[in-house]
């Protein structure tokens, strides 16, 4: 059995003895164990950037985090100064981290899983499945507490999230009122330069989200990776031909634009679909702030917002 095995071994036989051991401050249940964290850490490094994005919702500034350059363009949120870098989601810089004496360390166990047991001797390792293969959007949710009980900010937290909640209700009372309910969509993504594109399926957060606000996903097609179907050129404008009247909201990237593919592009105006641009950087992966962002361009795209 090798080093690395045994390590997390040792690792996972210390989490089952802590959850058989009282825990006299917050227990935390994450993919790999518990941790047991007797006060809220003050010296946190993030390697992804749902749990960025949840600490900085609710005021709390890590000590480090992975990825840092792109994350204001996608999660519209301003970075505060004073954040040191530490590589990238894959593979964080795991010296970078161990100089920077974290005493907790959060991250995706899609990305950082196969680093736990490096992580874990830094420091204690939560690390969590931001997109699991169905319910992503309770998922967040419960993410995003448990992010704000273990700063000791679990109120806040729960207000943020009735906040969202009142405004995807009011949302869903006002395409409502404009009889838009119902209304079916697909979510696309153009994502690299390939000449592939992402459909969401109804399992993915964002799906979710649209759902709630009352319109209906019309993709029906299997999930692959992340709960997304991909489809070629072909099959796109095959896409929108076969489903006249239906919404296609559009998150597509400069370099790889259906809409500028000469082949593509004439075939896709000729349809009768409602095809919505969305901003480039729409993310669809975060926390409680994405998520409203997601909703208000959608609702901008079908002008219910100016």
């Amino acid at each position: 059995m090798g080093r690395g095995m045994m390590g997390l071994l040792g690792i996972l036989s210390l989490g089952l003895a802590l959850a058989q051991a009282p825990c006299e401050g917050t227990r935390v249940v994450h993919d790999f164990g518990e941790l047991c964290l007797k006060a809220p850490p003050s010296r946190i490094v993030v390697l992804d950037w749902r749990p960025l994005e949840d600490l900085l919702l609710l005021g709390v500034t890590p000590l480090g985090a992975a990825d840092l350059a792109d994350f204001p363009r996608w999660v519209k949120l301003t970075l505060p100064p004073g954040i040191a870098h530490v590589g990238e989601r894959l593979p964080p810089n795991l010296e970078r981290i161990a100089l920077l004496q974290p005493d907790l360390i959060l991250g995706y166990s899609g990305f950082q899983g196969k680093h736990f047991a490096e992580l874990s001797r830094i420091a204690p390792t939560v690390l969590l499945d931001y997109l699991p293969p169905t319910e992503q959007l309770a998922a967040m949710r419960r993410h995003f507490l448990l992010h704000a009980r273990i700063v000791g900010m679990e109120e806040k937290g729960a207000r943020l999230l009735s906040e969202l909640d009142r405004f995807l209700v009011q949302s869903r009372e006002a395409l409502r009122a404009k009889g838009l309910a119902g209304s079916p969509f697909f979510l696309l993504q153009a994502w690299s330069r390939e000449r592939v594109y992402n459909l969401f399926t109804r399992n993915t957060l964002a799906s979710e989200l649209l759902e709630q606000l009352g319109l209906r996903n019309a993709w029906e097609g299997k999930a692959q990776a992340y709960g997304l179907s991909r489809i070629g050129p072909e099959g796109l404008v095959r896409l929108v031909r076969d489903n006249p009247g239906v919404r296609v909201f559009l998150i597509a990237q400069p370099d790889n634009n259906p809409f500028a593919d000469r082949a593509v592009g004439p075939l896709l105006r000729l349809s009768q679909a409602r095809i919505h641009l969305l901003d480039p950087a729409t993310w669809t992966y975060g926390g409680p702030h994405s998520a409203r962002v997601l909703v208000e361009e959608v609702l901008q795209a079908m002008n219910m917002r100016r």
